[in-house]
């Protein structure tokens, strides 16, 4: 019976280290989640492939899956974290704080990489700001404004373009 015990504790314990391991990262997130579309090239925003683990941000047909559902959740004022609804990872400047660092979806964090600003708000069209670092003029952005299905988004410097305005919340 001892011997029972101690294997039922041990994977008790084990399966809670488990859970806790999987749940890191990942943003419990409640509220609307929206599409997220480019106006110039009219795709939405989903990790690569659909995937729910780490993956680049890239550009794809709008197809009202899980993948392209985001939820901008309030850090403070006007930042907000970008969270995606089939996987609960938060977007992310990959990269260093400067034009044409890749984005992606990885496990959510405190770092200011995963902070956005959306101008003039999150229910609108507008534009997405970078708050990495002291990024001041870094907006998402379509490179070259092209409208290739799979094609990874990016920061560059803002510039009052269609390939960095995005119809948040439709």
């Amino acid at each position: 019976m001892k011997i029972w015990r101690k294997t039922l504790g041990a994977s008790a314990a084990l399966a809670l280290v488990a859970t806790t391991y999987l749940a890191v990262g990942e943003a419990e997130a409640t509220g609307v989640f929206h599409q997220i579309k480019n106006v110039n090239s009219n795709m939405c925003l989903q990790p690569e492939g659909a995937s729910a683990g780490v993956a680049t941000i890239v550009q794809a047909r709008c197809n009202g899956g899980l993948a392209q559902a985001w939820l901008f959740q309030q850090i403070s004022g006007s930042i907000y974290k970008v969270i995606n609804q089939n996987s609960g990872r938060c977007m992310y400047m990959n990269g260093p704080v400067a034009p044409r660092s890749p984005i992606a979806q990885v496990g959510c964090g405190t770092f200011t990489n995963f902070w956005w600003e959306p101008l003039p708000g999150p229910v609108s069209v507008g534009i997405l700001k970078s708050r990495a670092g002291s990024a001041t003029n870094l907006c998402l952005d379509v490179p070259g404004g092209q409208s290739t299905e799979g094609l990874p988004v990016q920061t560059f410097t803002c510039n009052g373009t269609p390939a960095q305005a995005w119809v948040m919340g439709f």
